[in-house]
């Protein structure tokens, strides 16, 4: 299980994304890991990351329940539960 993502940085018309890559990313896709690819250099990348502010806050209900409407569909709760109520999980 995965308490990180993978970004894969390369500047856009400069540096393709080889197969070999795009098929190692792919297989993730079994693994249900968060794989992100952006078309910034490296430091541009973890600069953005760095500094993005979250548009969503707990003192904006409407924003919040439209938050939840859109994504309790795709959440596995039972696994969720499972996972924060259990130590031994890696």
């Amino acid at each position: 299980d995965f308490e990180a993502a993978l970004l894969v940085c390369g500047r856009k018309d400069k540096y393709a994304m080889q197969d070999e890559t795009r098929d190692l990313i792919a297989a993730f896709g079994d693994l249900e890991a968060p794989v992100l690819h952006v078309e910034f250099p490296t430091i541009e990348a973890i600069e953005k990351v760095s500094n993005y502010t979250p548009k969503l806050t707990i003192d904006d209900p409407h924003r919040v329940q439209e938050a939840v409407n859109h994504y309790e569909p795709h959440i596995d709760f039972d696994l969720l539960l499972h996972r924060t109520s259990t130590s031994d999980w890696h």
